[in-house]
């Protein structure tokens, strides 16, 4: 890992999860479309999360999470939909 990614993870701590609103104390770095279904590695295909989230979402797409989400009831739901353009 290159020292600038390290940084940007070590400045996330305590802010919050771009998925749950949650303060992150590991935060991890998503892929909002993931690479293995067409993504890129452009700045605004990512976006910090917490663990839980990230594996939560794992390789789906996003609206493919948010329709999972929301048939669950999650209120992460409201977080994400504003995620999707």
């Amino acid at each position: 890992m290159r020292d600038v990614r390290r940084a940007e993870l070590v400045a996330a701590i305590g802010k919050p999860c771009a998925y749950c609103g949650q303060p992150m104390a590991a935060p991890t770095r998503d892929h909002v479309q993931p690479r293995s279904k067409g993504g890129t590695l452009a700045g605004q295909n990512k976006a910090l999360a917490c663990q839980r989230c990230n594996e939560d979402k794992g390789s789906r797409s996003i609206r493919s999470w948010l329709y999972r989400l929301e048939k669950a009831g999650d209120p992460r739901a409201a977080i994400v939909a504003t995620r999707i353009e």
